[in-house]
């Protein structure tokens, strides 16, 4: 063991503030671990885990229990042979790209958009759930929440992965919780969550966010809206437009 692990809960979410290999072992399989881990080109000494995080991913692999769903953020060059240690129990599904409207520039790249890579099994299938899409909306730079997190995700993009990645009631885990960008995002989308986290000021931090958001109460209810096209809307409209014949 690493130390002492504090819980809090908060409504449907229950936090833990410890190293995540020790608090692994004692929760049991979840339905979705949907996670943005210590990336393999993270620089070293930014945050918990920057040490060795190729380590770290293989023994929180080790670990935790083979969940029915394990979606991974990582940026966009980051190598994903870093993956390699996912159990072969879940089979690759799809690799999903999360845009921002405006790149930033690394080196040579053009930089700033993620990607998400789904193992397991997919979502159930239900109406405008049918074909789980490649592309999540595009996020402004602003998205990213300034929250004082060196690593912090956009709101958006997490929105849009929990609602993707899960079903109604489901309960979603995220393993390195930081400053509680999925929590914040499964308390918006009526899902249970479970967050780990070993730097006790983004535990905290972690902690004010998820309750913040678990106090404004469900703002989406998980079920996409289907996209009507142009001309569907046209014509919709000048249906509505015809008048009424009495038979």
């Amino acid at each position: 063991m690493s130390g002492p692990v504090e819980r809090v809960d908060i409504g449907r979410a229950s936090l833990y503030r410890g190293n995540a290999l020790d608090v692994l072992t004692q929760i049991g399989a979840v339905d979705t671990i949907l996670t943005d881990p210590v990336w393999p080109n993270c620089p070293t000494g930014l945050i918990a885990g920057s040490d060795d995080p190729p380590r770290l991913w293989q023994e929180t692999m080790r670990v935790m229990r083979i969940p029915t769903r394990l979606v991974v953020v990582l940026r966009g060059d980051s190598d994903p042979r870093f993956l390699a240690p996912v159990p072969t129990a879940l089979p690759f599904f799809r690799l999903i790209h999360l845009p921002y409207t405006i790149p930033a520039f690394v080196g040579r790249k053009l930089g700033r958009d993620e990607i998400a890579y789904w193992f397991g099994d997919p979502i159930r299938p239900a109406r405008g759930r049918n074909l789980v899409p490649s592309r999540a909306p595009a996020a402004q730079p602003a998205d990213t929440r300034t929250n004082g997190h060196p690593c912090s995700r956009a709101l958006k993009h997490f929105d849009w992965l929990v609602e993707w990645t899960s079903d109604a009631g489901e309960t979603i885990l995220d393993p390195f919780m930081g400053s509680g960008t999925t929590g914040v995002a499964a308390m918006r989308l009526g899902r249970r969550f479970i967050g780990i986290e070993i730097d006790p000021k983004w535990f905290d931090l972690a902690c004010r966010q998820i309750d913040a958001a678990e106090r404004q109460g469900v703002l989406f209810d998980g079920t996409p809206t289907p996209v009507r096209s142009s001309r569907a809307k046209r014509a919709a409209a000048a249906t509505a437009s015809l008048p009424l014949t009495l038979l």
